[in-house]
């Protein structure tokens, strides 16, 4: 661990969530049993699910950025997963049309 990395504890993890809300993120952290290391955070979503380890040294400004960036790149996943059902859609009612 760095030197200035802070001590991942209940009370630094409930200043930072409280750092993140501040900002009108979703985003929450967590102390992580995923790793060993003690440098390291869970990002967690709006539901309490995992996203990402985190830096300790990471600030609640980049990581509700980073949190941004994760969710419109989940949106767009999303998005493009509907428009291909929708096109396979299309292309089964249409191919049903063509068979009558």
């Amino acid at each position: 661990m760095a030197q200035n990395d802070p001590i991942l504890d209940p009370l630094f993890v409930e200043s930072f969530n409280a750092d993140l809300e501040q900002l009108n993120s979703p985003a929450r952290i967590a102390i992580t049993s995923l790793s060993s290391g003690t440098d390291v955070f869970e990002l967690l979503d709006d539901e309490g699910q995992f996203v990402a380890l985190f830096p300790a040294s990471a600030t609640p400004e980049v990581t509700a950025a980073a949190y941004r960036l994760y969710g419109q790149g989940l949106n767009h996943g999303l998005r493009a997963g509907e428009d291909l059902a929708w096109a396979k859609l299309r292309h089964l009612i249409g191919a049903a049309a063509d068979e009558r």
